[in-house]
């Protein structure tokens, strides 16, 4: 997923990762924060799909529901090398 970030800030809440990919800050906050606690985000057939579920927090639960359409373009992508 998120291996090499190499991001800029745009702005206060949008980043832009390496390739071009604009992104909410804090869907990348937490989607390092999972990786760190050792989640893995996919995307299949349109749906974000989180490892270790059952462990997640209801803080955790509810900001993947906030920011799910982040966590999910974040998923989704294959920055360039």
């Amino acid at each position: 997923m998120i291996v090499d970030l190499q991001a800029r800030v745009i702005g206060e809440l949008i980043v832009e990762l390496k390739g071009g990919l604009f992104v909410h800050r804090d869907a990348v906050l937490l989607a390092l924060d999972l990786e760190r606690g050792g989640h893995a985000l996919t995307a299949r057939d349109g749906a974000l799909l989180v490892t270790n579920g059952s462990t997640l927090s209801a803080e955790q639960r509810a900001s993947i529901g906030r920011l799910k359409r982040h966590l999910l373009a974040i998923a989704s992508y294959e920055a360039p090398s």
